[in-house]
C-alpha cells in the first residue's frame, strides 16, 4: 500500500479512543491541496467518535453504510442520516457520532476545510455525558425500528 491508502491514526482517533479509524486520504504532504482534505471514518459496531469541534474547519460526511446517529449542538440533538446522505457540520458546531448497531460498521467519507484533515479537532469532555445519556435510547429505537421493520416483511401462512 502507498501512503494515500494506508491508515493512519489521526489526533481525532487518539482524542477520541473509542475505537473509530480515520484515515487521512486527501491531505497536506500527501496532495498539493490549499484548502480541502478527505478521508474515511471506520466506526466499529457499538462506538461513539467522542463529542468534538473545529474551530474553523467546515466538514461534510457522507454515509456510505451503517446506522448512525449524528448528535448536534450544545444539546446533541440526534438527526439520523441514512447511507447515501451526506451530512453539512459548520465551523464551531460540537457534534459526535454514534454508530447505532451492535455489530455492525459504519463506513463512511469525511470532507473537511482543514488541508491538514485534523489540526483543529478539540474534543468536547463536557459534552460526553449528554451522549452518554442517549445512546441506550438511540440504540433501542433503531433496533425496534429493524425488528418493526422486519417483522412487517414476514410471510405469514
Amino acid at each position: 500500500m502507498d501512503t494515500t491508502t494506508t491508515p493512519i491514526p489521526s489526533a481525532a482517533g487518539q482524542l477520541a479512543n473509542e475505537g473509530e479509524t480515520l484515515t487521512p486520504i486527501l491531505r497536506t504532504g500527501i496532495v498539493p491541496t490549499r484548502a480541502l482534505s478527505g478521508g474515511r471514518m471506520h466506526l466499529p459496531g457499538a462506538t461513539t467518535l467522542a463529542p468534538q469541534r473545529h474551530d474553523t474547519t467546515e466538514t461534510a460526511i457522507a454515509i456510505i453504510s451503517g446506522h448512525v446517529a449524528v448528535l448536534s449542538g450544545n444539546a446533541m440533538q440526534p438527526y439520523h442520516p441514512r447511507a447515501g446522505d451526506m451530512i453539512y457540520i459548520p465551523a464551531t458546531l460540537p457534534y459526535a457520532v454514534v454508530n447505532l448497531s451492535n455489530n455492525a460498521s459504519v463506513l463512511a467519507q469525511v470532507f473537511r476545510t482543514d488541508p491538514g484533515f485534523d489540526t483543529d479537532v478539540h474534543r468536547m469532555p463536557e459534552l460526553d455525558q449528554a451522549v452518554r445519556d442517549q445512546i441506550p435510547d438511540l440504540r433501542r429505537a433503531h433496533h425496534k425500528a429493524l425488528l418493526t421493520r422486519r417483522s412487517g416483511r414476514a410471510r405469514r401462512t
